[in-house]
């Protein structure tokens, strides 16, 4: 009885400042607002992504004995390459040069003379290639006739070995409607997280890592306020007093926790993944953690201010380097950001919001357990050895 009236009284402390209903839960709004809206073509899907058309020279000539290439003719004017590549014929190499130079073209294929002879008589079929100015026109075209060349030399190796007549059993095969090139997507799913999802999660976990200083707080308060030897000489033991204390600190963490994830969603239009139950789950432990972390840095400093000077510190370290703040590369993120706390949760749950496999998302569940014992046995080893007494 004595642990949950301070824990009703602590709540009713807590939700009477004005102060803390605006750090907690105002201020963790406004900042996702902004900066999702501000960082949407940084991070995150930057929107919609289409494959421009890629002007390719291609240089087709005919030479004493030989004609132009019908097989190259008749690739270019198939229908599915009309949207990928708008090929336009050049008397000569130079011309391609020049053109790839000043940027009218954006890649060029030379035919060699007697490309249709050559293929004919069983050897490899091999065209040059100019690369332009833009690594994505490179990249698409050049796709483009890897495919055509691939096709090529794989119906070849077909007849040599089988015959001409299995040519014909898989003509039907050569018809497909594939696409030459298509546009993959960031999951397997085919979803994408936008900068609004990746600053409502990283901003939560900061915000949660904050409400450390709300056990801070509530700790030293009864210390500063000299009101602890009075508490200590009524019928309350220590344990009840800091537990009561904890559980209002907590039950707080998780009304705001539970406050950014449903604004965020009707306000921004955030989604937070199809996994509720693992999303809670990720989100309580790093209650625990902070919590927990918050118990021990309080337990050995002389006054709340140095311990929620240490707290701030740690929370705006962490979420830093865990890449909450701003996009940092992968290798920064996934070596040192992976000694925060912050790393394994933000990590889990952006995987959610992917949709991704559970097997993916629980090793991260499984390293954040483990950082919530070892916090949870510190926190209790600190306590018994220090105590909460005035």
């Amino acid at each position: 009885m004595n642990t949950w009236t301070i824990m009703i009284y602590e709540l009713r402390r807590l939700f009477s400042s004005r102060s803390m209903i605006l750090n907690m839960f105002l201020l963790p709004l406004l900042l996702i607002f902004l900066l999702g809206a501000s960082l949407s073509g940084v991070v995150g899907d930057k929107g919609s992504s289409t494959i421009d058309v890629v002007r390719v020279a291609v240089v087709n000539p005919s030479s004493e004995g030989y004609e132009s290439s019908a097989m190259m003719d008749s690739f270019l004017k198939s229908t599915e390459l009309k949207d990928i590549i708008t090929p336009i014929i050049v008397n000569s190499r130079e011309a391609a040069e020049s053109g790839l130079r000043t940027g009218k073209y954006g890649y060029a294929v030379v035919v060699p003379p007697g490309f249709d002879s050559t293929v004919q008589s069983g050897e490899a079929a091999q065209l040059e290639f100019i690369l332009g100015q833009k690594s994505t026109d490179n990249m698409v075209a050049g796709t483009v006739f890897d495919n055509f060349l691939r096709n090529l030399n794989y119906k070849q190796s077909v007849a040599m070995t089988l015959g001409p007549e299995a040519l014909n059993v898989m003509a039907p095969s050569s018809t497909s409607n594939e696409p030459s090139v298509k546009l993959g997507e960031l999951s397997e799913g085919g979803y994408s997280y936008t900068s609004s999802q990746f600053y409502a999660v990283s901003m939560m976990l900061m915000f949660l890592l904050y409400s450390g200083l709300t056990v801070c707080t509530s700790l030293f308060n009864e210390k500063e306020n000299h009101t602890l030897f009075r508490i200590n000489s009524m019928p309350v033991k220590g344990s009840e007093l800091f537990i009561g204390k904890m559980l209002g600190v907590g039950v707080v963490s998780i009304v705001q926790c539970a406050a950014i994830i449903i604004l965020t969603n009707v306000l921004f239009g955030v989604n937070w993944g199809n996994r509720p139950g693992l999303l809670l789950l990720f989100c309580l432990l790093m209650i625990v953690a902070s919590m927990t972390l918050s118990i021990v840095i309080s337990m050995f400093s002389k006054t709340g201010a140095s311990a929620r000077s240490v707290v701030t510190l740690l929370t705006v370290s962490m979420t830093f380097i865990s890449g909450g703040m701003a996009p940092l590369p992968e290798s920064w993120v996934n070596s040192i950001g992976a000694f925060t706390i912050n790393h394994w949760a933000m990590q889990a749950i952006l995987k959610m919001m992917l949709h991704a496999d559970v097997s993916q998302i629980m090793p991260n569940l499984g390293v954040l357990s483990l950082i919530c014992l070892v916090l949870f046995s510190a926190a209790a080893i600190s306590y018994r050895k220090v105590g909460y007494h005035g």
